[in-house]
């Protein structure tokens, strides 16, 4: 009697763990990174505003990167802060940017 009731329970509950929904996975985390590279396009004029950089790879490649650029971002030329409109094409640029479920978010950009 009491094996068919733990069997019963135990069943009950795996039904429940199917209807639930899954817990926090690694998909859902934010990772910041860094990428050094040249200013493809800097769009201040849209929303939300958006910088494009290539990254060349150690294997040669080349790394496209998008992100949007909320304005709370830093952005800096030298030491002086500057802003989005006065990045030029063509600039190194080093970008550090969260990877979220939304997108690329840049937090900050430093041009030379």
């Amino acid at each position: 009697m009491r094996t068919k009731l733990y069997s019963l329970c135990l069943v009950f509950v795996i039904g429940l763990m199917t209807l639930m929904p899954p817990l926090a996975t690694a998909a859902t985390e934010t990772i910041q990174r860094t990428v050094r590279g040249t200013v493809m396009a800097a769009n201040p004029a849209v929303d939300p505003q958006t910088i494009v950089v290539k990254v060349i790879l150690p294997n040669k490649e080349e790394l496209i990167v998008g992100a949007r650029v909320p304005t709370d971002a830093k952005i800096t030329r030298g030491t002086r802060t500057t802003g989005l409109a006065d990045l030029k094409v063509g600039e190194a640029a080093e970008v550090t940017y969260l990877k979220s479920p939304d997108g690329l978010i840049a937090r900050s950009i430093h041009v030379r």
